[in-house]
Order: C-alpha cells, then structure tokens, then sequence
C-alpha cells in the first residue's frame, strides 16, 4: 500500500520570532516531538492522524496513509473519524449542561423525567448512575447488533427510539445500581431518549448545541448507520479497514436509533480547551465531571480521568478513547498544564499503545522527555 506522509513541524518560530533562544527552544522541542512520532509510527505501521498541542503555541500534526482502502484516497488533517465510546462523553457534557441550566439533576431517579418508563427500575436509577456505567442495565442492545448480524438489519432499522429502549434499555436490572461497573452500551441509548424527552429536541441537536459549538469544534457531527451517511455532509471521512484482510473487519453498523459522531484530532483538543476556560460547563459542574465514580476503572461520566507519572510526578489527565471496529481514537489532556496528544486510526492499534506514546509526547512538549 502507498502512504502518504504529511508533516507539519509547530510554526512557533514566527509566535516567538522576537526572541531567537525561545523560538530555537520551540523549534528543538518540536523537532524532538517529530522525531519520537515518526519513529512511533513506523514501528506500529500506523495509518491515521496524530496532533499534538502546547498552549499558546500552533499545533504539531503527522498525519500518514489512507482514509480509504477502496480509492486509496489519502488521510489529511481534516478527515472525520468515528468518536466511537467518545460519543458517551460528548452525551455527558449534554448532561451536564443541562444540570447548569437547572433542566435535569445528577442524583433524581430518572422516573422524573421518564415517567412512561417502567417505575420499578426508574425509581432506583439516577443519572450519576447511568452515565458511570453503574446502573445495573443488562447490556440488552448487543441483541440489535447480533440480529443485524443474523439478517436482520431492515427490521432492526424500522426500530424507533422508544421501542428500542423498551427492548434493549429496559430489562431487569442485573445488580443494585451504584454496586458495580458494566461498560453497556444500553445506559448510553437510555441517555439519548432521556434528553430528548426532557427537552423535546433531536439528540444530535443537544450535542451540537451543548458540545460542539461553545467548543467551536467545526469540524464535529453526527451520522446514521456509518460515516457514509454523516450530518451535516462530510465526504472527507476515514473508513476503518484491515490492511492485512481486505475483506476483514471494518467498522461497525449501527442502527438508526443509537447516534454516533465523528470528530477529528483539533476538534478534541478544541474540546478539553473549552472545557477548561469554562465555555462549556461551569467551575462546579466541571470539577463533578471530572470526579471519578469507578475507581478500578478511573471512569467518571463518560468518560476516564487517571493520575499519570508525568514529569517526575503526579498529574491529573483526561485520557478519553474510543473504537468502533477497525477505527480508534485516544485523546490525552494534561488538565494542570494545557498540553494535549490526540491520536486517531481508522486501522486497528491498541490503545494502550496510543496512550504510552502520548504520554512520552506530553513529556516532551513540557521539556522534560528524552
């Protein structure tokens, strides 16, 4: 397969051009920065995109191979890739802004606000629970994806949202909410239905209001089933692939009445920048945000936050990843200093892997990596 490799070394020389030792500082460090990336990259045999961000400083972007396997169109900066699980913590932000506004409350069991919902779940469900995947759900809506695998995608896409969580989000709680973790994917189709009946808005007009845009993330959206069906339109996407197995695993189908998003690396950085100047949530409701419910699991609400050895000590990090398929993305906030790594592949790779580089990036920009 043909790479195509892009490139962009920080154009911080010309932000500190009044000062030659700071702007020969800025342009080591991004030469270190580089250096590690393309080293990373070869070894995993990457295809995607990676950003990485000092404040006050223009970005670092290596962006290397295709967004489609079928027309060899090449990656660029500004392909949208599927946010994958990171739709869980875009869904919370709704959440949380609407708490700011007063509309919803993270501790009243969600009966107020479902009332047509079945009372002997609802009345012990809250929001703190659902959106730290501890409600105690069943993962029932793994059933709509094993019978679109079984032939039956047409029936499954008839499904509306209130039938679909009356078949997939509302089966007999498996433990007491609050007791134990459980990454199910039915706590986050109870989320979207909720906010949509509290509000009387389309979810995906919630996100874009709430999320998207007081985090100026322009290039951020919504689709149906996959990216070939994106709103608004976007031809510029990644389709996940197998390089080794042109007919293997690409991403997955979803049905119509569970949303997704797609995003690219700027836009999530955009995203932890806004948060931390306050343009998205306020001081009090950001600081819960941020507080981990599921120690074991470093989860707070839709998303994770983990102590990270940076620097000889430790700091607090949004670490926020998703995959769908073939597509994955991880996104890596140093919330003490503004430094930020986002990665995203639209080609298998392990997380873990994403996050260690990320890590030694971060080192790097605050002067203290190798």
């Amino acid at each position: 397969m043909k790479y195509v490799l892009i490139s962009v070394l920080a154009a911080g020389l010309a932000a500190c051009s009044g000062n030659t030792g700071s702007a020969q500082a800025v342009l080591a460090q991004d030469q270190a920065v580089d250096a590690i990336a393309r080293e990373w990259v070869e070894a995993h045999d990457f295809n995607g995109v990676i950003m990485s961000s000092a404040p006050g400083l223009p970005p670092y972007q290596l962006v290397v191979g295709v967004a489609d396997p079928d027309t060899a169109r090449s990656l660029t900066a500004d392909t949208a890739f599927q946010t994958g699980s990171v739709e869980k913590y875009f869904a919370a932000l709704v959440v949380f802004a609407l708490i700011d506004e007063g509309v919803l409350d993270i501790d009243t069991s969600i009966s107020a606000y479902l009332p047509d919902y079945r009372s002997d779940t609802g009345d012990r469900l809250t929001l703190r629970h659902i959106l730290s995947n501890q409600s105690g759900l069943p993962n029932d809506l793994l059933q709509a994806f094993r019978r679109v695998a079984n032939g039956e995608m047409e029936a499954v896409e008839a499904i509306r949202v209130p039938e679909a969580v009356s078949l997939y989000a509302s089966g007999d709680l498996a433990f007491e909410p609050g007791e134990q973790f459980d990454y199910a994917l039915s706590n986050w189709l109870l989320v979207q239905y909720l906010l949509e009946e509290v509000t009387g808005l389309p979810y995906p007009q919630l996100r874009a209001r709430h999320v998207f845009e007081p985090a100026q993330m322009r290039q951020s959206g919504g689709y149906l089933n996959d990216l070939s069906n994106t709103d608004p339109r976007v031809n510029d996407v990644a389709i996940g692939f197998d390089p080794g197995d042109p007919a293997g695993q690409g991403d997955y189908w979803s049905p119509s009445f569970f949303r997704g998003s797609y995003t690219t690396a700027a836009d999530m950085i955009a995203l932890e920048r806004a948060l931390a100047d306050g343009r998205v949530l306020s001081a009090a409701s950001l600081d819960l945000f941020r507080t981990v419910q599921a120690p074991q699991q470093a989860y707070a609400f839709g998303g994770r936050f983990r102590d990270w050895e940076l620097c000889g000590e430790t700091r607090p990090v949004s670490t926020q990843s998703g995959s769908n398929g073939a597509s994955n993305m991880t996104s890596a906030y140093d919330i003490q200093s503004g430094h930020a790594v986002a990665m995203l592949t639209n080609v298998d790779e392990s997380q873990g892997e994403m996050f260690a580089l990320s890590a030694r990036l971060l080192e790097t920009m605050m002067g203290c990596g190798e």
